[in-house]
């Protein structure tokens, strides 16, 4: 019982250990590499006009991109009912009646 118990105790500090050990490993690592954020500084930063400007086009694209999914979204859930999506074939009356020779 007692040797059961310190394998479990051994077990649960060991895992812990490897488990603070790679979570800190993972924290040092940045998520954007150094030059990638200097060359967007240098383009988009610097000035206030330029992340004015990056600020707008993301909007825009996060914009355009929200839209088109949910017109996408929209569009499967009520195919078929939405004038577009209507096959207006099945309602053509064949109407042979020439009222236009009455005159």
């Amino acid at each position: 019982m007692i040797f059961s118990t310190t394998l479990l105790r051994n077990h649960i500090r060991r895992s812990a250990v490897l488990t603070y050990r790679y979570q800190s490993s993972v924290a040092n690592k940045p998520l954007v590499p150094a030059n990638a954020l200097k060359q967007w500084y240098n383009v988009f930063g610097k000035s206030n006009a330029g992340y004015a400007s990056w600020i707008v086009m993301g909007i825009l694209v996060a914009e355009a991109f929200t839209g088109a999914t949910s017109d996408m979204v929209w569009n499967s859930i009520n195919r078929g009912r939405t004038y577009d999506s209507v096959d207006w074939s099945k309602f053509v009356v064949d109407d042979d009646d020439d009222d236009d020779d009455d005159d």
